[in-house]
């Protein structure tokens, strides 16, 4: 990624933060959702635009990915029998990426916003364990936090902090990111469609209308989708449909209020893109649980 790519992007990053804190004529619920994750473009920035945004690249942290041979082996759920998203529950467990590793999953309940990223990151550096530059570095504890809600002695600080590090824009336009809120399904497609494919694409983000009417599928309550959310989301796959799909299977509505669940989540993380907009196949857990050994 160049660094004129970046620096366009960090420009679209400021843009969208702005519209997160603007936009409640076109959405009730937009003061309560986050600025879409933002990274690099696919198309050059003009000469025109203005002093970007200082944002630290997707790094290496080899020390903080298990390596193959040495991921956990998959706990004993007793509440996932049967249940849409089992076998990525009972996988990301073997790998070591969802908790808790055995008892009572939960998978029904709401996922707080602290645990879908710790689980995002978690995932995408087991996935990617063997190649380095497709792995998201944590922070470390002595730094400061961007915050006020995470204190850098909070256990989820090094993912947090880690992503928004990355340059992928995780809180809200107020500067917090209220680690233990429900994530809701505008916010986790609006996140994991943009780590995925590692930006936000450009034209989408500058034709919110086209963005929403043309590229999105043609879900029902698609109107309700935040602003700040809608380049973000259409930047998925499929105008967004890939990723939802996954989780939520045909549908003619989005619910993007709607709280996600641990299961739900669960089956959106256990695939993973190689943060390129054009780039290659995503990582499985499936595969990856294939070709990693037990203890």
């Amino acid at each position: 990624m160049n660094h004129e790519l970046r620096c366009y992007s960090a420009v679209l990053l400021a843009v969208a933060l702005s519209c997160g804190g603007c936009s409640k004529g076109n959405d009730a619920s937009n003061a309560e959702s986050p600025a879409p994750a933002s990274t690099a473009v696919t198309s050059p920035a003009p000469s025109s635009s203005p002093a970007p945004l200082a944002t630290s690249p997707v790094a290496t942290a080899a020390s903080q990915t298990p390596p193959p041979g040495q991921i956990a082996s998959a706990g004993t759920f007793t509440d996932i029998a049967g249940i849409n998203g089992e076998k990525e529950i009972a996988t990301l467990a073997q790998l070591g990426v969802v908790d808790p590793p055995s008892g009572t999953f939960d998978p029904g309940a709401p996922i707080k916003r602290r645990e879908f990223i710790r689980w995002l990151v978690k995932a995408n550096n087991v996935l990617w364990s063997d190649t380095p530059a497709k792995q998201l570095k944590l922070a470390d504890k002595t730094e400061s936090s961007s915050f006020p809600d995470v204190s850098s002695a909070d256990s989820d600080f090094p993912y947090i902090q880690g992503m928004q590090d990355a340059g992928y824009s995780v809180g809200f336009p107020d500067k917090t990111f209220r680690p233990d809120q429900a994530l809701t399904r505008e916010q986790m497609f609006a996140i994991k469609n943009v780590f995925d494919r590692g930006s936000v694409d450009p034209g989408l983000a500058k034709g919110i209308d086209y963005a929403r009417n043309t590229a999105m599928p043609p879900w029902k309550d698609k109107e309700r989708i935040s602003k700040t959310y809608v380049a973000a989301i259409a930047t998925g796959a499929g105008g967004g449909n890939d990723s939802f799909g996954r989780v939520y299977g045909a549908s003619s509505v989005f619910r993007p209020q709607a709280p996600v669940t641990r299961a739900q989540a669960a089956v959106l993380v256990s695939v993973v893109g190689d943060h390129q907009f054009y780039g290659g196949a995503p990582r499985t857990a499936a595969q990856k649980a294939l070709a990693s050994p037990t203890p």
